[in-house]
This record gives structure tokens, sequence and C-alpha cells, in this order.
């Protein structure tokens, strides 16, 4: 999931598979994580990075992060939705070879 947080990698991944003109450009947009803070907090906890934490300490430890999270994440809610911001990168390219493209 985070294999590709780093341009200087990703450029050096794609240029060894014989892509040129690499350019990696950070995107930055408001992001849509729930319907309401629970929702949100219920998202982030079930992915992998959430579920492998959780999986570290028991039930009431689990319980209480959830809480505190969703706690939280209530300061975001507006208009229907919890909106954090979000970043991607946007990595354009030239395939090499005949034609470039």
């Amino acid at each position: 999931m985070f294999s590709l947080t780093d341009p200087d990698r990703i450029r050096a991944l794609l240029t060894g598979v014989g892509f040129a003109g690499v350019d990696v450009q950070r995107v930055v947009a408001p992001g849509k994580w729930g319907a309401d803070a629970a929702d949100a907090a219920a998202f982030l906890l079930d992915s992998g990075p959430g579920r492998h934490l959780l999986s570290q300490v028991g039930p009431q430890q689990q319980a209480e992060a959830r809480r505190a999270l969703t706690a939280a994440l209530r300061r975001h809610e507006a208009d229907g939705a919890v909106w954090l911001r979000s970043g991607s990168w946007l990595v354009t390219a030239v395939r090499g070879g005949a034609g470039g493209r």
C-alpha cells in the first residue's frame, strides 16, 4: 500500500523498466472518508494498516482506540461527510522503444 510513497523510488522503477521523461507531481485535494466520524473511523481501522495495529492490542484497547479516533474525526465532519486532506502522486512518463508511445 505504501511502497510507492517516495517519488525517487517511482522514478527509479519507471526508468529501470524503460520509461523516459518520468515526472512525479504531488496532488492534494479534500477527500471524503466516510458519512460521519464513526463511518470514517471504521473505514480507517478496518483497512490493512488499521487492522494490523489493532491486532497488536486486546479488545478493550481496540474499543478505546476506535472511540478516540471517532472523537478526533468529529471535527472534520461537514456537509454529511468526513473530509480530510488527501494526497497522491500524479505520475507521467513516456514509454521507450519505437515511436515512444
